[in-house]
């Protein structure tokens, strides 16, 4: 009879990248400011591409290091946490938002329903 273990072995979070779709060591240059994930403002202070860590400085925490994908290296356990690497966010499309002037909304002509 083979043992089946009750639980499920639980992966280590190291196995698989945390931002797979985003290259930090190609996009990170010494003094470039990035945000980790509780959006901390990250400066960049150098990279070691050969040991894939990314070295930089946390305003508020200190010296931090960084592995190639982003995460935190002293993290416990490996785990995702807010001091991790956030990939910069897509610019915007340069469409203007939609927005409406406070003077417009209030103006009783312009409302397109009734409240009694």
């Amino acid at each position: 009879m083979e043992f089946a273990p009750y639980f499920r072995r639980r992966t280590n979070a190291g196995d698989k990248p945390m931002s797979a779709s985003f290259d930090f060591i190609a996009a990170c240059r010494p003094g470039l400011v990035m945000r980790t994930r509780d959006r901390s403002e990250a400066t960049i202070t150098g990279i070691d591409g050969a040991k894939g860590l990314i070295h930089g400085e946390v305003r508020m925490f200190g010296p931090c290091v960084w592995r190639q994908d982003g995460r935190y290296c002293d993290a416990p356990g490996g785990a995702a946490g807010p001091l991790d690497l956030a990939p910069p966010e897509a610019a915007p499309d340069g469409k203007p938002r939609k927005t409406i002037a406070l003077r417009d909304a209030l103006d009783p002509a312009n409302r397109p329903f009734c409240c009694d």
